[in-house]
Parts: C-alpha cells; structure tokens; sequence
C-alpha cells in the first residue's frame, strides 16, 4: 500500500480510515462492529475515533435513522437492542470539500488492485464496475477472470483490500474459458456490466 499521506496529515491513520468509510459510503448506517470491519482497526481504536468525527460534526449518531432509497421511498434502519449507530453528516458545513479531499488523497491506485488479485491464480482479466464507478447498483463491484482461478486465495486478497477503500467489495470471479464463454454469449452479468460505466484494468483476452 502506498504511503497513506491523509492519515499522516491528520496525525492518525485510524481516523483516515474511518473517515473514508462514511466519505465513501455517505448513505451507509454503521454500527461500531461495522465500523470496525470495514476500516479495518480494532473496536477500541475506532469506538476512539467514531467519537472524535462526532465531535467533529463529521458523523452522527442515533439508535435509527431513516435512509433514502434509489427508488425515493425510505427504510428505518435502527441497531440491535437499541444499540448506537453512526451515519455521513449530510448537514457538515464542510462535507464538500472535506469529501473531495479524501477522495483526491486516497491512497489506494486501480494498479494496486490488479497486484493484489494475482494471488488468486494467472489472473487473464480484472473490470471495475458498481461501487468503483460510483453505481453500487451494478452487480458486481470488480469481476475477475483467472486460469488456474483459486477461489479461497482470491477471497482472502479481496477482504484484505477492503479496508483500504472502506467498504465490502462485491465481486464475480471466473476460469478464464468460462469469462469467454459468458462474454460470447452475453450473459447477464458481463452485459450489466459492460453496458454501464466500468473500467477494464486488464485483458489478457483481448476481447474487451
């Protein structure tokens, strides 16, 4: 991972961390074992640091809140035994700019994606699509093609690349003759896939 140089202007790369779980997911309720799952800290660190964006003004905390669906209609979400959740301000005076910045020092380049993934066989094809592309309604957030393709390695590098982008990674991985296969004859995924925004990050197949 590359120097993570919003962590080291802030003074903690924890809270780094946690702020770009709730910059990255703005319509996302979290309770503290989410939080602490998706940055990748431990629950002392980040029940620590949730309170600090609090005080900030940068989260908010409830035992429920309301979410806004794509569809309009809304959806209660509260906490297990009233437990205490945590949501993005929208309301932050200073969300804009504050977002654009964690954005624009993110340390994490589409290049380091690829090198992770190799660990889960001769990876032939990597596109980014859903959440990368800022469409979490695609079906897959990155899709793999690999031969040999091992399915618990490439598992394993997945979860260890989502803290650094603050969220879970939904992701559709196939042997490279099944990706061919699908893609000759346009199956489902693959099309609501590349008939969106996606990025192609590599293509050994050349069919892309």
């Amino acid at each position: 991972m590359k120097e993570d140089f919003l962590g080291s202007f802030i003074g903690s790369g924890t809270r780094a961390q946690l702020m770009r779980v709730f910059i990255f997911n703005p319509s996302e309720v979290l309770s503290l074992s989410g939080i602490t799952k998706r940055a990748g800290v431990s629950s002392q660190a980040a029940a620590r640091e949730v309170r600090v964006l609090e005080r900030l003004g940068v989260v908010r905390r409830g035992k429920s809140f309301a979410i806004q669906l794509s569809n309009g209609t809304k959806r209660m979400v509260q906490g297990k035994q009233r437990e205490d959740l945590w949501t993005l301000n929208k309301d932050f005076k200073h969300l804009r700019p504050l977002s654009s910045f964690v954005h624009e020092t993110s340390p994490v380049k589409y290049d380091n994606i690829v090198g992770a993934l190799r660990r889960g066989g001769r990876i032939s094809a990597v596109i980014l699509s859903g959440a990368f592309m800022g469409d979490p309604t695609r079906p897959a957030d990155i899709i793999v093609a690999a031969d040999p393709l091992h399915e618990r390695k490439l598992e394993t590098a997945i979860k260890q690349l989502e803290p650094q982008f603050g969220r879970e990674i939904r992701y559709a991985a196939f042997s490279t003759p099944e990706f061919r296969y699908r893609l000759t004859i346009q199956d489902r995924l693959i099309r609501d896939t590349l008939d969106f925004p996606h990025l192609v990050l590599l293509d050994r197949t050349r069919l892309l």
